[in-house]
């Protein structure tokens, strides 16, 4: 019978513990705080709201957005007039007025004091399609033509991640023009056509498609609004997610960057 070496086994052993230790102490000291410090975590209600109203105004403000590593950087001219679309949402369209009020938030969201004010419009019936608008230039609301451009998007969901709060939303720039009809109406009726174009924010086209029909009167361009619906069933389809990232500076929420999820 063989004799066992007890030392080359206490080797072994001694070995394996010293791997398990070093595998323990990686996992204890570097692994786990790594997934913790990447785990999504919720958001107070509170939070959520304000989150998302700082995202619906910047990209109400910011029509044919693309982005890339400097959107913030070209977008200073936008500041002032993000600030004034969030404080409309916030306060209601009797506070549209308060440019000074709106002028110290700009500098607040975007943590800067180099910000100056600027002209704005803000469509005040966004639920139909944007002919009801308020500008400085007017002083007060008026009526123009439905939009023809937007972008469209829907929030999916907000979190707290790596010291960052982050916003995640489908979007896209929509573009409606109208172009000359190929439809041949019967009498008393007029042809109408317009193009729907659809761009995600990295500039690429994924959707373009002709819509016509016969008027008994002349017919118009209807806005972008009315056809959102149709138009985030497409952004869906295509997968066109983004992240609005904010970090906190004084317990304010300042903006940092937006990207691709």
């Amino acid at each position: 019978m063989k004799k066992i070496d007890f030392s080359r086994v206490m080797a072994a052993i001694a070995i394996v513990i010293g791997i398990l230790t070093i595998i323990a102490f990686v996992n204890y000291y570097f692994v786990k705080p790594v997934m913790r410090e990447n785990e999504k975590k919720e958001v107070l209600a509170e939070e959520k709201f304000e989150l998302e109203l700082l995202t619906m105004a910047y990209l109400d403000q910011n029509v044919g957005l693309a982005i890339d590593d400097n959107s913030f950087n070209e977008a200073i001219s936008s500041e002032y007039k993000v600030a004034a679309e969030y404080y409309y949402l916030k306060n209601g369209k009797d506070h549209l007025d308060e440019y000074d009020e709106i002028l110290s938030v700009a500098k607040i969201l975007f943590n800067s004091r180099k910000v100056k004010f600027s002209n704005f419009v803000i469509n005040t019936d966004d639920s139909r399609c944007g002919k009801e608008k308020y500008s400085t230039l007017e002083g007060t609301i008026y009526s123009s033509n439905c939009d023809p451009t937007a972008i469209i998007y829907e929030i999916i969901t907000t979190y707290y991640q790596n010291y960052e709060y982050v916003v995640e939303f489908y979007a896209a720039n929509a573009v409606q023009e109208q172009i000359e009809s190929p439809l041949k109406c019967n009498d008393f009726e007029l042809p109408f056509s317009y193009s729907l174009q659809l761009t995600d924010l990295e500039k690429n086209l994924f959707y373009d498609k002709t819509h016509s029909k016969c008027c008994t009167v002349e017919c118009s361009l209807e806005g972008i609004k009315p056809l959102k619906d149709e138009i985030l069933s497409q952004i869906k389809s295509n997968g066109s997610i983004y992240k609005m990232i904010f970090k906190k500076v004084n317990e304010n929420f300042v903006f940092s960057k937006i990207k691709k999820a």
